[in-house]
């Protein structure tokens, strides 16, 4: 049996194909005026805080 350090579980294709598909609706969503919602920036900032902190409490 060979040695095998990293086995992927998600082809590439796949991987690419939803990538592209995400990408997509994004751009054709910023279009849409009902996406278009005021966002206060404070609260984006101590979200990726809380996100950050999450994340490398986990580490």
């Amino acid at each position: 049996e060979e040695f095998r350090p990293f086995i992927r579980r998600l082809p590439e294709f796949k991987f690419w194909l939803s990538v592209t598909k995400s990408t997509i609706i994004a751009f054709f969503c910023t279009f849409i005026d009902a996406f278009n919602i005021p966002v206060f920036w404070p609260i984006l900032v101590m979200y990726f805080i809380t996100l950050f902190c999450i994340t490398m409490k986990r580490q």
